[in-house]
């Protein structure tokens, strides 16, 4: 075993004295934390519809067949509308037992077989004739309506840019009242993704004036951002 030196060994704790008095100095550095809230208001440029087409029957391969002729119909009637493929999803089916009431109560009788689909349009005005369209070619019923925003990712870029702006606001009005100078970024995080909120109140008085307005929706975006402070 090698012994240290009385020198040397002083040597070391000096280091480790001065290595634990920097860390604990930043760690008592004074710092401010404040949050950052941005948020963009988008009028959605396309609309989704979500719906479902079914058929029940005794043998699951001629239910199977029935389903796919009626939705070979629809994707027809919608690609001849000018809608991209590229632009409908139909890969979710599902299979239950279908049960019929009797007077001796419930009792199996077949198979219920469905299969959604979603279509995604640009052309906000399409949207009626596209749903009498598919109701007409052996749609069963509408699952879900929604007017989207296609470019989310570009305008939640532009919220947190807004909401780290907020933040360097937030933090420039907080030292000024308490009368500290504001330093360099310590530490920032987002506080969430990207979060499209409806505005359903805004969106039933557009729809009262003209049934074909969207309306608009909310992209928000949060930051806590560390800063640090100097007297």
């Amino acid at each position: 075993m090698v012994k240290l030196s009385s020198y040397w060994l002083v040597c070391v704790l000096l280091f480790f004295v001065g290595h634990v008095s920097a860390h604990d100095d930043a760690a008592t550095a004074s710092t401010i934390q404040v949050q950052g809230n941005g948020l963009i208001d988008v009028t959605p440029d396309a609309f989704s519809i979500t719906f479902v087409l079914e058929q029940k029957g005794q043998v699951v391969t001629k239910i199977n067949q029935l389903v796919e002729a009626e939705l070979t119909k629809v994707i027809d009637f919608l690609l001849a509308q000018g809608i991209d493929s590229k632009q409908i999803q139909s890969m979710q089916v599902r299979l239950t037992p279908h049960y019929e009431s009797t007077p001796e109560g419930h009792r199996e009788n077949g198979f219920m077989l469905s299969r959604e689909v979603t279509v995604t349009h640009k052309n906000l005005d399409d949207y009626d004739k596209l749903i009498d369209g598919i109701l007409a070619r052996g749609v069963t019923r509408i699952q879900h309506f929604d007017f989207v925003i296609t470019q989310q990712a570009t305008y939640y870029e532009q919220a947190l840019t807004a909401a780290v702006n907020d933040a360097k606001q937030r933090a420039s009005l907080l030292s000024k009242q308490l009368d500290v100078k504001l330093g360099e970024v310590m530490q920032i995080s987002e506080s969430g993704g990207y979060m499209p909120i409806s505005q359903p109140k805004y969106r039933m008085i557009q729809a009262e004036a003209a049934p074909s307005l969207p309306g608009q929706q909310t992209v928000s975006a949060s930051v806590n951002v560390t800063f640090s402070i100097h007297k």
